[in-house]
């Protein structure tokens, strides 16, 4: 054993110590972690402040995040649900109404959005999943009677 001046043992391996550990890996994790961050989209279109009524318009506000998130792409005009229109949305696809108005918990629009649909996958497909707050801009929407406004 070879012992220097100040008394540390230069042939023993230093010892990890727990705490070191665990901030290590707590750091890592941290790191790693998306942190409730937003999902950037492709194209941004930021929906406007609902007015100081607080009423969500479809135009401003409705609209705005399904261009955003690229759903126009998929359920524009051609076949299937359309969510290009308030009435589109009500009238709905080949599961029914996407849209209940009044009743956002009924409605099959926030159904396919949340992490475990009823059938299918999440949408929009592969993500990026929209953010908290554009699906509260959509209940609100959707529970003020998904006006086409």
């Amino acid at each position: 054993m070879v012992m220097t001046s100040c008394g540390w043992n230069l042939n023993s391996r230093p010892q990890p110590s727990w705490r070191a550990l665990i901030c290590l890996l707590a750091i890592a994790a941290i790191g790693c972690a998306d942190l409730g961050a937003d999902p950037v989209p492709s194209e941004s279109v930021s929906p406007q402040p609902p007015s100081p009524s607080g009423q969500i318009s479809f135009q401003a506000q409705v609209r705005p995040v399904f261009q955003s998130y690229a759903c126009l792409s998929c359920h524009g005009s051609a076949g299937g649900l359309s969510v290009a229109t308030a009435s589109d949305l009500l009238r709905g696809g080949d599961h029914g109404p996407a849209v209940v108005a009044g009743r956002a918990e009924s409605s099959l629009l926030l159904a396919k959005l949340s992490p475990a649909p009823p059938f299918g996958s999440r949408m929009p497909q592969g993500g990026p999943f929209l953010p908290d707050t554009a699906i509260v801009i959509l209940r609100l929407w959707i529970n003020q009677g998904a006006k086409n406004n």
